[in-house]
């Protein structure tokens, strides 16, 4: 990937993702897709989605997840 990707077909393709996806992330109101756009072009930095990539990961194995298997309710973390 170069230092940058423009488009949201563009981003959609180096993540591996919709179009729709991408911008619903970059809309959302906790740590956002970081995009970023010039002179009407969006453009993604590799380094500030390797960040981002890298705090979401962070964030999924920081929260439990609540297990319910029967009358038994407990918590186990998730990779």
């Amino acid at each position: 990937m170069s230092n940058f990707v423009e488009t949201w077909k563009g981003i959609a393709t180096a993540l591996g993702r919709s179009e729709r996806w991408c911008r619903y992330m970059a809309r959302r109101g906790a740590d956002p897709l970081p995009v970023f756009k010039v002179g009407g072009i969006v453009r993604l930095n590799a380094t500030d989605l390797e960040d981002w990539i890298a705090r979401q990961r962070e964030r999924t194995i920081r929260l439990p997840q609540l297990v319910v298997a029967g009358d038994d309710v407990g918590l186990r973390l998730i990779a």
